[in-house]
């Protein structure tokens, strides 16, 4: 049930941050026609805010997906976008507009400073759910795109053998350059060494990047489905070395 309700979620991702931004607005401003109706909308927007951070939360922890995206148009393996974040920019979003119900940033002075970092912190987590944040495996290399930069790691600026696999719940995955004069990073807030892996279990996209570092002869073919199950069917083949990825 729930891995249905994280997939529609994904798959639906804008119509959903944009149904929540409406709807934020909408309680703010009704909270401030009266009183009565400034207690129940005040409930309603809370209830609302925990069931987003909820959810994010259930998505985070639950186990993650062994598989990416084939897209062959765009000659790319990729995660899906992350559940997780898409509810907790819902849930700022509501706990944001609860700020603005109440008029609290209204005027300016150090007491608004937390409402406005509030606003600031929804509209990053808004931003990041609406481009959906993913890793992608190319031809030429790994990257990420986040609302704000981007990443590109060229195969051979990657250590042989790595990455090493992290924790089994690790939200993160930490690369190894051989050579980091080659990698690429673009925009305001440029990503640094660590791909978000949230959306997927970490095990299965390091040992999917560790393969294609240790087997260039493949590169060439990653975006089609044939190689997406001949990765498969390599990667669940006994390894031919500690940590070393598998052959095929």
């Amino acid at each position: 049930m729930l891995t249905t309700v994280f997939a529609f979620t994904v798959r639906h991702r804008r119509l959903i941050l944009s149904i929540s931004l409406v709807l934020a607005v909408v309680l703010a401003w009704g909270r401030r026609l009266s009183d009565w109706l400034d207690l129940i909308l005040l409930i309603a927007t809370f209830l609302a805010g925990v069931l987003a951070f909820s959810l994010a939360v259930l998505a985070y922890r639950r186990l993650r997906p062994a598989a990416l995206l084939v897209e062959p148009e765009v000659r790319a393996f990729a995660t899906e976008p992350s559940a997780s974040q898409i509810y907790l920019a819902v849930g700022f979003t509501f706990l944001a507009s609860q700020f603005l119900g109440t008029g609290q940033m209204d005027g300016v002075g150090l007491f608004n400073l937390v409402p406005f970092l509030l606003l600031v912190s929804a509209g990053l987590q808004v931003a990041g759910g609406w481009r959906g944040v993913s890793v992608e495996l190319r031809p030429d290399g790994v990257g990420q795109r986040g609302f704000a930069g981007s990443l590109m790691v060229p195969w051979e600026a990657l250590a042989p053998g790595r990455p090493s696999r992290p924790t089994v719940n690790a939200a993160t995955l930490a690369l190894t350059y051989a050579r980091p004069e080659l990698v690429r990073r673009h925009g305001i807030l440029p990503l640094g060494r660590r791909l978000r892996v949230d959306n997927v279990h970490p095990w299965f996209i390091a040992d999917t990047i560790r393969h294609y570092v240790d087997h260039p002869q493949h590169r060439a073919a990653i975006g089609e489905p044939a190689e997406y199950q001949r990765l498969l069917h390599a990667l669940t083949s006994p390894p031919t070395g500690p940590g070393q990825g598998h052959d095929s």
